[in-house]
C-alpha cells in the first residue's frame, strides 16, 4: 500500500500493540531516501537491527542508531560510527546529545530518522518535556532534509497526551489488529482515509 508520506515530511503512527505499528516503520524506513538513523526506545541496538533486517526482507542499507536501552542493564561499549549509547530512555539530555552526535558526523549525508516509540520516555518523563524532545528532534532533522517518522502506542496512554504531539506531524497514520487478527492502517491527517489492510 503506498502511504502518502511526503519527502523530507515528517509522520506519527499511533497504533497499540501487534498492531503493525513497528512494521509499518521500518519499512517506511526502509523506503525513504538514504541511511535509516533510529532513535531504539524499548530494544537494543543489537535487536533493532535484526527486526529492520527481518521486516525489511533484508535491506542492504545498516542503520545508525542510537541505544537507549543498553546502558540500563549492562555497560555499553564505546559508542561506534554506527551505534550512540544513550544513559536510559529517562534521559532525553543523554537521547538529544547522541543524535545530535549522528546529526554532525553525518550533516552531508541523506538519512531517514525513526524513533521507534515514545511511550517508554512518558513513563520516565512528563509530556511538556518529551514533547519538546521530539520538537527539537523534527526540527533538526528537517532543517537538515531527513523525514522524520515517529511512533506511539495510544492504548498506554490518555488521548490528551498523545493529541498534544499531533502538532508536530504533517501526517499521522493509525494502524489497529482487527478481531480476525489482521493489521490496517488508515491516514488521519492531512486527508483521512478508510481502514485498508496492509
Amino acid at each position: 500500500m503506498d502511504l502518502p508520506v511526503r519527502d523530507g515530511g515528517t509522520t506519527l503512527i499511533t497504533g497499540p500493540t501487534l498492531s503493525g505499528r513497528r512494521r509499518l516503520i521500518h519499512q517506511t524506513l526502509r523506503e525513504s531516501p538514504g541511511q535509516p538513523a533510529i532513535v531504539a526506545t524499548r530494544e537494543p541496538a543489537t535487536s533493532v537491527r535484526s527486526r529492520y533486517q527481518r521486516l525489511t526482507a533484508g535491506s542492504e542499507s545498516e542503520p545508525v542508531i542510537v541505544d537507549c536501552i543498553t546502558n540500563t542493564f549492562e555497560q555499553p561499549p564505546d559508542d561506534t560510527a554506527s551505534t550512540k549509547y544513550a544513559q536510559g530512555p529517562e534521559n532525553l539530555t543523554s537521547i538529544g546529545m547522541k543524535f545530535s552526535d549522528i546529526l554532525e558526523q553525518r550533516r552531508t549525508d541523506q538519512l531517514s530518522v525513526g524513533l521507534t516509540n515514545l511511550s517508554p520516555l512518558l513513563v520516565y518523563t512528563s509530556p511538556s518535556d518529551v514533547f519538546q524532545f521530539v520538537n527539537i528532534l523534527v526540527q533538526k532533522s528537517v532543517g537538515t532534509g531527513w523525514p522524520v517518522f515517529v511512533t506511539i502506542d495510544p492504548s498506554v496512554h490518555d488521548a490528551s497526551t498523545v493529541e498534544q504531539f499531533v502538532p508536530l506531524f504533517d501526517d499521522v497514520i493509525e494502524t489497529r489488529r482487527t478481531d480476525d487478527g489482521d493489521q490496517e492502517l488508515r491516514v488521519r491527517k492531512p486527508e483521512p482515509t478508510n481502514w485498508a489492510a496492509f
